[in-house]
């Protein structure tokens, strides 16, 4: 006998009326889901005209103003103090779920310690995809990258745009972090949306969070649980690259402040140790062969690393 899939809360964040377009895809993809949502709630980050606009255009689906601070996690935990389902899933106003997203979600669910999963994010370019740029990569525009697993798998965290966690494990831990380390912390931002306070990155902090409270909590990876990320043409540049791979360094090094730096690195390490030099070998082998853009795609690897390395110790000298 199989076990009841679980009920599903779907947590939609939004901020800002010029992404109206993804929004409207984005509630739609969640109304012809193969496994409807018990629950889908769409959650205004402080913006009464865009609340007004959301709660006109959505009938049936529950509109809430953020209550807690600015920000995405705030807007993410204002939809879990709001869900009634036994899971919460999350998913970015600029992502469109395919439409067994919830269903392949929901299976992973079946075994007790499953306390959360994420999903494949595939990027969906505005423009041509840049041909500089290295699947191993697609993390600075929000995406899955190589490196991943390839079929369904235990993480150390999922990628926020596109996960799903047991609503009484998020209420338990406190749902994600909200505050910095002091009272004036510095914003780490993405896609212009302030994600968390003092540059801690709040999916990867609440995942390990998790796992220190619970010791044999797992995350899985499933890759079939697909939802298609928008890349604007302005984000597919070699400055917002640069910038956000600095940032992503910024940003664990201000996480192994919170978790310990042996939590915070744990998949980096594989990462720039084995899934990196995989790249350059295989950018080599396509340059021998004759691609060009190959010699493009190696140099973004090492500026990537470099400017990542550059954001961690900026944080670790001061």
């Amino acid at each position: 006998m199989h076990a009841q899939p679980p009920s599903v809360s779907v947590v939609v964040s939004t901020y800002d009326e010029s992404r109206w377009s993804h929004l409207v895809a984005c509630v739609d993809s969640l109304q012809r889901q193969s496994a409807p949502a018990a629950q889908l709630i769409v959650v205004v980050d402080h913006n009464e005209a865009l609340l007004d606009r959301a709660r006109e255009a959505f009938a049936g689906t529950q509109v809430i103003a953020n209550d807690h601070p600015r920000g995405l996690a705030g807007a993410r935990n204002a939809g879990i103090a709001a869900s009634t389902a036994d899971v919460v899933a999350f998913i970015d106003d600029d992502a469109r779920a395919e439409p067994e997203w919830l269903e392949q979600l929901g299976g992973c669910f079946g075994a007790a310690e499953t306390v959360g999963a994420g999903g494949a994010l595939i990027p969906d370019w505005e423009e041509k995809r840049p041909s500089w740029v290295p699947p191993e990569f697609y993390w600075v525009f929000g995406c899955s990258y190589t490196g991943l697993p390839e079929k369904q798998a235990p993480v150390r965290n999922p990628i926020g745009a596109n996960m799903a966690a047991r609503a009484e494990v998020l209420r338990e831990v406190g749902g994600f972090r909200e505050g910095g380390e002091d009272d004036s912390p510095r914003e780490l931002r993405a896609r212009g949306m302030v994600r968390a306070a003092g540059n801690v990155p709040d999916d990867t902090e609440l995942a390990i969070r998790v796992k220190q409270r619970f010791a044999d909590a797992v995350w899985l990876y499933q890759p079939a649980a697909r939802v298609l990320h928008s890349v604007p043409a302005a984000r597919a540049s070699v400055g917002y690259f640069i910038r956000r791979s600095f940032e992503e360094g910024v940003g664990k090094a201000s996480l192994g402040r919170v978790v310990g730096t042996e939590a915070s690195l744990s998949s980096e390490r594989g990462y720039v140790s084995r899934v990196l030099p995989r790249g350059v070998l295989r950018e080599l082998g396509k340059l021998v062969r004759g691609d060009g853009a190959a010699a493009l795609r190696i140099v973004t690897i090492v500026a990537g690393t470099g400017a990542a390395a550059v954001g961690y110790l900026s944080v670790v000298v001061r």
